[in-house]
């Protein structure tokens, strides 16, 4: 039976009150290792500012290198 099936099935007809205990009670049963935490992975926008300050740095120490 997939979750969709259970839900459902069984869930569904629940009050609300019993849903979100229910929620609650599946919440608090999942232990924080299992959480996966992408706060440090690096969304587009990190990828562009990382890429534009990788070429003025660039840029930057050709030029002191020209200069020498």
């Amino acid at each position: 039976m997939t979750v969709e099936e259970i839900y459902q099935k069984s869930i569904k007809h629940l009050s609300t009150g019993d849903r979100l205990r229910l929620a609650t009670t599946i919440l608090k049963d999942i232990p924080p290792q299992a959480v996966v935490d992408y706060s440090e992975e690096w969304n587009e926008e990190d990828l562009q500012d990382f890429t534009k300050q990788s070429w003025v740095h660039v840029e930057s120490t050709v030029e002191k290198d020209e200069h020498a």
